[in-house]
């Protein structure tokens, strides 16, 4: 009995030991602003914390990337970035913050809250010149050209279809410059976006189908994992007219295995379903 009562005090020793311990580790993880991932919602609220004030680094992207995959998180993130903090003359910095930029004014809470809207224009804008610097700071990686055409993308989506045709000139140059420099980052996400802007370009601003077709197809077959480049596919389809063809791309894209991010692939989802009952529906009408 003795013993047991023993081991019961030492058990005990070590819990409260082992409690203060872990309270002072927490203590300076928060002071650092580098805590580690979440398990769900309101732990993720509990532990995801971020100074509004706080200047951008290599460390607080990382940090803030790790933790995007939250909506509270999402939303503590978002009112960081529309402050606009300034980005350090540093390439890494520089790019990690467009990828964030368009992460956040694209998926969970920022698809409502950034997409197609004037404050989501002003948000892309902030992206589109981090990336911007990055392109300068370093003009033979990937990303700040990547990341560029992306914003711009988006930037353009938010203001206006005029607007997006205005910023081609830009863009598509970029999107070139990142299939030169590394065709396959983003499973060949630069080509996927290149034939996006051929499809939905008008002719007199350089549209094409026979090139957007040539470039989106052939991400499904380099990347045939990525069950984002199966719907811009699928959407190409339904957009001049192939239904069937639509039908049979978005199909598949339903089909694959989530790949990136939560939210991503829940747009993604969504947008492969949609097609589907586009293609369906026109289908039935003809």
């Amino acid at each position: 009995m003795r013993n047991l009562n023993v081991f019961i005090i030492a058990a005990g020793i070590t819990s409260m030991a082992a409690y203060a311990a872990t309270n002072f580790e927490s203590a300076l993880i928060k002071k650092n602003l580098f805590e580690s991932g979440v398990e769900s919602s309101e732990a993720s609220y509990k532990k995801f914390s971020l100074d509004l004030k706080a200047p951008l680094s290599n460390k607080l992207l990382d940090y803030i990337w790790q933790n995007r995959e939250d909506i509270d998180n999402q939303k503590i993130i978002a009112a960081y970035l529309v402050n606009k903090p300034v980005v350090p003359k540093n390439y890494e910095s520089s790019w990690k913050t467009a990828r964030l930029v368009y992460f956040i004014g694209n998926f969970g809470y920022g698809e409502k809250e950034f997409l197609d809207t004037e404050s989501g224009a002003q948000l892309f804008n902030y992206g589109v010149a981090a990336a911007k610097q990055a392109m300068e700071l370093n003009a033979k990686e990937v990303e700040g050209f990547y990341w560029y055409a992306y914003c711009q993308s988006a930037y353009g989506r938010a203001k206006s279809v005029l607007a997006m045709a205005a910023n081609a000139n830009d863009t598509m140059p970029a999107l070139r410059k990142a299939i030169e420099l590394n065709p396959g980052y983003g499973n060949y996400g630069a080509e996927r976006m290149l034939g996006v802007y051929y499809e939905e370009l008008p002719i007199i601003f350089g549209g094409s189908e026979e090139k957007a077709l040539e470039l989106i197809k052939s991400t499904t077959v380099k990347a045939p994992q990525d069950r984002n480049n199966w719907v811009a596919l699928g959407q190409f389809y339904n957009h001049f007219g192939y239904y069937e063809s639509a039908n049979q791309s978005c199909q598949k894209a339903l089909s694959l295995p989530d790949l990136g991010g939560k939210f991503e692939e829940l747009r993604y989802m969504r947008e492969a379903k949609e097609c589907v009952d586009k293609a369906k529906s026109r289908q039935m009408s003809n």
